[in-house]
């Protein structure tokens, strides 16, 4: 039995991921609140960490499905903290260069591509159709959005989010706990805790925390 954490649309498509390889086991849920009318291994379903807790000797594997990165930290360190196994979901229409790294609970989405020598960390997300290219090092808890092109040697920081369809131009680093809206167009370094957008992205915007 493989174990999802997590209800919403991301969860979805790491249940079609996962189901590929694992037509005939049950998927069990994990999911605050009542479960979606889509997990259809409802049977499964448990609404609390107590009550997942009974799921861990017959659940060979669980995935974080949670889009927030902050959120699923905190769920993927649980599950690691409690002796959960925790696996990666990587779709059969992705592509990886045998040398690159992917981090224990990460997700690789259908048509994405990680070139060889590129690290990406535990926990991220690399979206449908986005590629992360030779020698890039990604940070644990990063989300990749769909379509977004990350040339060579590029270094994006933990818990960062990348929009739909941004592109990085080689050898930038976009620092930790950033947010770069769809669409934008990296030519500079982004410092850490930084809001840019726009073509070329421009920093909006900075926190401290």
């Amino acid at each position: 039995m493989i174990g999802i954490v997590g209800a919403g649309g991301h969860a979805k498509v790491i249940a079609d991921i996962v189901s590929c390889g694992e037509r005939e086991e049950p998927i069990a849920y994990f999911s605050a609140g009542l479960p979606p009318a889509w997990a259809v291994r409802a049977a499964h379903y448990r609404d609390n960490e107590e009550q997942l807790l009974d799921l861990r000797a017959s659940v060979k594997g669980w995935h974080v499905a949670i889009g927030n990165p902050a959120v699923r930290k905190r769920k993927l360190e649980w599950l690691l903290a409690c002796g959960f196994s925790v696996i990666q979901a990587v779709h059969e229409r992705s592509v990886r260069a045998e040398s690159s790294i992917l981090g224990e609970g990460a997700s690789v989405m259908a048509g994405a591509v990680i070139n060889p020598y590129a690290a990406v960390g535990r926990g991220c997300i690399v979206n449908t159709a986005s590629s992360v290219d030779h020698d890039c090092r990604i940070g644990p808890y990063v989300n990749i959005g769909p379509g977004c092109r990350l040339a060579g040697g590029v270094r994006v920081g933990e818990l960062s989010e990348l929009g739909a369809g941004v592109i990085v131009i080689p050898g930038m680093t976009i620092g930790k706990r950033c947010v770069i809206g769809a669409g934008a167009v990296v030519i500079d370094h982004i410092p850490d805790h930084s809001v840019a957008v726009g073509v070329p992205a421009r920093v909006i915007k900075r926190s401290s925390n």
